[in-house]
């Protein structure tokens, strides 16, 4: 344990080390992820009419189906066999009993483009049951109420972005430092939105709610590095940032661990949603934070390295 713990210091005092002598050039690094995962939200906006995001049923309107039943189906071979059957993406959750966590049913979701009876048809199909009022229940979600959700959940995004640079700025008394926290926390969305339209991910109301964890997490660790950067100054900058880097890490190490348990441990697309947002998020903030506004922070301030020793000229 002491060897691996020596060996990862030394690692974190070399990369520390070389960030300090080329942070601005190494700001090209997040620079070139938000310029590629932006071009690839553009590109998917302009060939799928307008849209920024795969919209699934909650967003852009749909029909859901839930069937009342202990057979044990794999989710997964659920979608491949209903979206075979129907030629249309669908979702699918399993429902539990919250006592014993034994299968009770599941909940399919289906595009605006198919209709309750193609839904059941295919459903009866696939699990060999008559469907009826009482064994099962069909929901409709209009286009109106899932363009509701969106400006709401564009709303609150806003106003997340607004109270993160207002917080900065009353904290730091600084406009650089609370535009650059910003900056890092968009890049994150950016990132993380672009990700999921490379991998053909449905974004819903649910992924509004990971996106607004992520930028938490995001602003939290900024301020953690501002404060180290500006406010601290007892200690030469390679220590602040080496000091600041391992509890990030630990933060880090513990935020995967639990996102990735999050996303294998339930069959609830809902929870599997969010985790994955989470999990990109976790891993593009250390870009954003620490090269992208930890090189505005040192710019800012002029930051050069002289004999060995940081300072702030």
């Amino acid at each position: 344990m002491k060897g691996i713990r020596k060996t990862l210091n030394a690692s974190i005092d070399k990369v520390v080390g070389y960030y300090l002598k080329n942070y601005k050039k190494m700001a090209f690094i997040p620079l070139a992820f938000i310029i590629f995962f932006a071009g690839s939200i553009a590109y998917h906006y302009f060939t799928s009419g307008g849209q920024l995001v795969n919209e699934d049923i909650s967003l852009a309107g749909g029909i859901s189906l839930s069937i009342n039943t202990n057979q044990s189906v794999s989710p997964s071979f659920i979608t491949s066999n209903l979206s075979s059957a129907l030629g249309s993406p669908v979702s699918v959750a399993v429902l539990h009993s919250p006592l014993s966590n034994a299968i009770t049913g599941y909940s399919i979701t289906a595009g605006k483009n198919i209709n309750a009876t193609q839904l059941t048809d295919a459903a009866e199909t696939l699990f060999g049951i008559k469907l009826t009022s009482a064994n099962s229940n069909i929901d409709f979600v209009s286009a109106e109420i899932a363009q509701g959700a969106i400006y709401d959940s564009l709303i609150l995004l806003g106003m997340a972005f607004v109270l993160v640079a207002a917080v900065s700025l009353f904290y730091f008394r600084n406009y650089s430092q609370a535009l650059s926290n910003v900056i890092s926390i968009v890049s994150d969305v950016i990132n993380v939105v672009g990700v999921l339209d490379l991998l053909g991910i449905s974004f819903s109301t649910a992924s509004i709610a990971g996106i607004l964890m992520i930028m938490g997490y995001s602003a939290d660790r900024n301020i953690i590095l501002a404060t180290n950067i500006l406010k601290r100054g007892e200690a030469s900058m390679k220590y602040r940032l080496i000091h600041t880097i391992k509890t990030s890490l630990t933060m880090d190490a513990a935020a995967l661990i639990t996102f990735i348990v999050l996303f294998f441990g339930t069959s609830n697309a809902i929870i599997q949603n969010i985790a994955v947002i989470l999990i990109f998020g976790v891993l593009f903030d250390d870009f954003t934070v620490w090269i992208l506004n930890g090189s505005i922070q040192l710019a800012g301030m002029n930051y050069k390295e002289t004999a060995g020793e940081s300072k702030a000229v």
